[in-house]
């Protein structure tokens, strides 16, 4: 075990609450742990069923040997997460090599806002590894409990 809690990159704001830079982390990465390059790859294909669109924020955490967020689901100017689209994001990290592994387990989604979004799937891409994610449950993510989940982990 690395000794990681699984749940610090849930939570949007997370390093802006810690008195560590993402500068200091970037140092600290570089001097004591081989630092990688690593680009994430994200295809999001919401469902085509009536008011599965949404104009709230989705993040995305993916899990291969820890949790790792990866950011929004957003591009400026388009709009994201409409019915029946297939929508693509990249992420460019540098994480320690240790942190990232080499396969995917599970994703989580999570959202801050009301206005329920209906995932069919997600599929991932990093190093070697590709996994797609289904929302086989069809279970709504919102912060609404009566239409759905604020977190929704998929593996």
């Amino acid at each position: 075990s690395s000794g990681i809690n699984a749940e610090w990159p849930l939570r949007p704001g997370f390093l802006k609450n810690m008195k560590i830079s993402l500068l200091s982390l970037t140092i600290i990465c570089v001097v004591l742990y081989s630092c990688n390059a690593v680009r994430y790859t994200v295809w999001v294909k919401t469902s085509n069923r009536r008011h599965a669109g949404t104009d709230d924020d989705i993040r995305i955490s993916v899990l291969g040997d820890n949790w790792v967020y990866l950011g929004k689901l957003d591009v400026r100017g388009r709009g994201d997460n409409d019915r029946y689209t297939l929508l693509s994001f990249t992420f460019d990290k540098n994480f320690p090599s240790w942190l990232v592994g080499s396969h995917l387990n599970c994703i989580m989604l999570f959202t801050d806002g009301g206005d329920a979004w209906l995932v069919e799937y997600v599929s991932v891409s990093v190093n070697s590894s590709y996994k797609v994610f289904y929302n086989t449950a069809e279970t709504y993510l919102s912060t609404d409990s009566s239409e759905g989940l604020s977190r929704l982990q998929l593996c």
